[in-house]
Parts: C-alpha cells; structure tokens; sequence
C-alpha cells in the first residue's frame, strides 16, 4: 500500500478525542473535525488510564472522526503513541474509510465501557 492510497481520516475513541489527555498530539495533525460517529464493537476500560476497543458485536463505541493534514507523516506518530498493544487497521464508518486502532491483547477481567471513554469520566453521554 502506498501513502497515497491510504484513507485520510481517523475514528478516535479514547485519549485522541478532542477534550481527552493525548488530543494535544492529534491536534497539530489534523486537518478537520468531521464529527461524532459510532464504530461497531465494544470499548474496554484497561485499568490503565486509556481504553481498548475490540471491533465486531457489541453496544457500538462513541467516537470522533477527525481528517488528518498528511496521513503519511501523521499515522507512523500516531503508531508510536498507540503502541504495541494497537493495531492500526482499515474500517468503514458511515460510508467512510478510515483507520482506528484496535487492541491485540486479551480483554479478560476489563471492565465495559458502555458509554465510551469520555462517557466514563463524565459519568455518562448523553
């Protein structure tokens, strides 16, 4: 895959979103904010201060898709900042390709979030 075939957008779900604790990375990155949307899957509390989101069956996990500035110098940033724990992957939202990051790890033992990252600090979303 060349840098040019790769989707220009990102579904943020945890600390990247725009009033969490990594949005400063994400912020200088970014092109536009194009909105709330729902990833398909479910969304895990790690104990460790940033969640984990496993795609496929579940509630839906709140997310931000944000349009990146150049996603050949964005995404090798983000990869660091993600970790070994996350895989970068390729996903339709809405019509919409774009890359999220996805736990590798077990998620025995983690608690739901049902109400997404932000829905955990505030107490709930809407």
């Amino acid at each position: 895959m060349t840098a040019s075939s790769w989707p220009a957008r990102l579904a943020v779900y945890g600390t990247l979103m725009r009033s969490a604790s990594a949005w400063k990375l994400l912020e200088p990155l970014v092109a536009g904010h194009e909105g709330s949307c729902v990833l398909p899957g479910t969304l895990y509390d790690t104990g460790r201060g940033y969640p984990a989101y496993r795609p496929g069956e579940g509630p839906g996990v709140p997310a931000e898709l944000v349009r990146l500035r150049d996603p050949a110098t964005a995404l090798p940033v983000l990869d660091d900042y993600e970790g070994e724990e996350y895989r970068r992957v390729r996903c339709t939202v809405g019509g919409t390709s774009c890359w999220v990051y996805v736990w590798t790890p077990p998620v025995t033992g983690m608690s739901l979030l049902p109400h997404g990252w932000l829905g955990r600090l505030r107490g709930a979303w809407g």
